[in-house]
């Protein structure tokens, strides 16, 4: 068990890394230490903030952030929950950027506690959501726009002759349909000349059902003007009673409601924006989120187990000096540089894997067959004592990519299919490449120990293994970092594979335009 000069060292160092995975968070990440001093903040919190690293480290968020406008209930309660130990998500405050301008942001702060509980950090996931309020406050001005709109309609009228069946239109009906005033009597035809032959049925059932019950006919139609404009029209009327039944309205009000609807579609592409918006901080949480669990699972497991062996491994040997039992005392000390030396693979790789998200790709054209020659010389000359053979190289053509992260692909599945195949007496490799219009497909087969198709997702995930083998050396660290490159570009990334059958890797890139850096990794 590590003490807590121990604990808070360790800490310390993994919150290093961490700074570096979650770097180019869509989100802004805040890192306090346990006296809720800022210790880091990511790239953008700067951007949405103002405030660099060096301007805000050992500063309370508050000192530079909260304003005239921040709720003071708020802040608080902030305090006081952070004092009782517990977490906070979901609230919303009004923070200041630099430049003075307030913006709302949706806070989420995480406790990480060492062993014995104590407080050792905060970890503050943020959201910018001032874009988010703004759409809505559109949509409220909407309702009010859709209710002047409806004050302000043009209403046309028609009056009916019930004995001959004509009608007289009032100027704002020509007005609607885009026609010269005419005060000659019209039929009913006249008007639905305008209408799409497909809403004449249903009008005229509406109209029925009216006839029957005797309630008011309200109903709206799309038409087409004169001059092949598309518009709505609202068309009203109250039957007229007959005796014991009822006759069709003699006076209809034609009402165009044009800039209501157009006002109602607008609605909903904004609503369908705000979902969007919603749906994409959902994913970058989850995301951030997704990376906070990486870490504590390294930190909890991966990593602390080197520390763990490092320690006890420490204490055997200060034991055996104490008896002096030196034969011992080296034996545990080999143990103690095995386990060091794990553990400095383990960072080198979750480093590795970090700087991916720092960097923009840089295309340019890639001889395959000459990178993957490389590869294969230095994979092979790790393995002095493996026979290899390679076949399909000539297949490999030139691609479009970024021939630094590229290769840094292709070396992995290489140093891979060496050390699953380390137990055969010839190494087997056999490259490919299928191309399409939409792109290349390239493979790497191997006659190594293979996986289970089980395994086909969880291989590509952070510290995912395929073979349990602990002789087999890998942090699985190395088919994520793959993963995330040939994302980036465009492509994917696949295997498929059977227990002692070997395994087939796949990399597929697409064909596209050469041009300058294509975005961050």
């Amino acid at each position: 068990m590590l003490d807590t000069t121990d604990e808070l060292t360790d800490l310390a160092s993994w919150l290093r890394i961490l700074e570096k995975v979650v770097e180019q968070s869509a989100n802004m990440v805040v890192i306090a230490d346990a006296s809720q001093r800022i210790h880091w903040v990511n790239q953008t919190y700067t951007k949405v903030t103002g405030w660099t690293l060096g301007e805000v480290q050992g500063k309370r968020a508050g000192e530079q952030l909260q304003g005239p406008l921040t709720d003071k209930r708020i802040r608080q309660q902030l305090r006081e929950r952070l004092s009782q130990g517990q977490s906070v998500a979901g609230v919303e405050i009004v923070n200041y950027r630099k430049n003075g301008e307030p913006y709302l942001a949706l806070l989420n702060i995480e406790i990480i506690r060492g062993s014995q509980g104590q407080v050792l950090a905060y970890f503050s996931i943020q959201s910018d959501i001032s874009e988010k309020r703004a759409l809505e406050k559109a949509n409220v001005e909407l309702q009010h726009h859709l209710q002047v709109a409806q004050r302000l309609a043009r209403l046309g009228r028609v009056e009916v002759d019930t004995g001959t069946g004509m009608m007289r239109w009032s100027c704002e009906v020509y007005d609607i349909l885009d026609l010269p005033v005419d005060e000659s009597p019209k039929t009913c035809e006249s008007f639905f000349a305008f209408v799409s032959p497909e809403n004449h049925q249903d009008f005229q059932q509406r109209l029925t059902r009216v006839l029957q019950s005797g309630e008011a006919f309200d109903h709206e139609l799309p038409i087409s003007t004169r001059d092949g404009r598309r518009r709505w029209v609202r068309c009203r009327g109250v039957p007229e009673r007959q005796g014991d039944r009822f006759g069709p309205p003699g006076t209809w009000t034609i009402q165009d409601i044009t800039v209501y609807r157009e006002l109602i579609e607008q609605k909903r592409l904004t609503n369908d924006k705000l979902r969007a918006m919603v749906r994409e901080r959902t994913q970058h949480l989850e995301e951030a989120n997704g990376s906070l669990e990486a870490f504590s699972h390294a930190l909890s497991h991966d990593l602390k187990k080197p520390v763990r062996h490092m320690t006890s491994y420490a204490e055997i040997v200060q034991e055996s000096l104490a008896a002096g039992d030196i034969d011992s005392a080296q034996a545990y000390c080999k143990k103690l540089v095995t386990a060091g030396t794990q553990m400095r693979a383990l960072m080198d790789g979750l480093l590795a894997f970090s700087r991916l998200g720092r960097r923009s790709l840089k295309p340019s054209w890639v001889a395959m067959a000459d990178m993957l020659c490389d590869c294969v010389g230095e994979t092979a000359a790790s393995f002095p004592e493996l026979r290899f053979r390679v076949g399909g190289m000539e297949t490999l053509p030139r691609v479009w990519a970024d021939p630094v992260l590229i290769r840094e692909v292709w070396a992995n599945l290489v140093d891979n299919a060496f050390k699953y195949s380390a137990g055969r007496d010839l190494i087997l490799l056999e490259l490919a490449c299928a191309t399409t219009d939409e792109g290349w497909t390239l493979s790497l087969r191997d006659n190594g120990c293979g996986f289970s198709p089980a395994m086909q997702s969880h291989i590509f995930q952070m510290f995912g293994r395929a073979n349990p083998d602990q002789a087999v050396a890998g942090d699985g660290i190395g088919l994520a970092m793959c993963q995330r490159i040939v994302l980036a570009h465009g492509g994917r990334i696949w295997a498929e594979s059977a227990p002692g059958e070997g395994s087939t890797f796949f990399v597929f890139l697409p064909i596209a335009t050469p041009t300058p850096s294509v975005g961050p990794v």
